[in-house]
């Protein structure tokens, strides 16, 4: 997979949080959560995995991994890039 790829992903439609009611939508690198929040997003490649890095955290940790799951419907996961820990899920 590549970043242009991983951008089309996630651009290519609007996402609720799993487990709770919040929309994410990914456009023209920004970030819109619920309509409300617009945060500035670049993703970059390091060791084969890759990295959301938005200008501002909107999880607990600022720099996250990210793991699409094509086989569940498209599931986005993304994982501290320090603590390794699952931080949010997309469906």
């Amino acid at each position: 997979m590549t970043i242009e790829e991983i951008y089309t992903i996630l651009e290519s439609k609007s996402f609720y949080e799993k487990d709770s009611s919040r929309k994410f939508s990914f456009v023209a690198n920004s970030i819109h959560i619920d309509r409300r929040a617009f945060i500035p997003y670049s993703i970059y490649k390091e060791n084969e995995s890759f990295f959301l890095d938005p200008d501002t955290a909107f999880t607990t940790e600022k720099e996250l991994r990210i793991e699409i799951e094509k086989n569940s419907g498209e599931l986005i996961c993304f994982y501290g890039k320090t603590s390794g820990e699952k931080l949010l899920t997309l469906e």
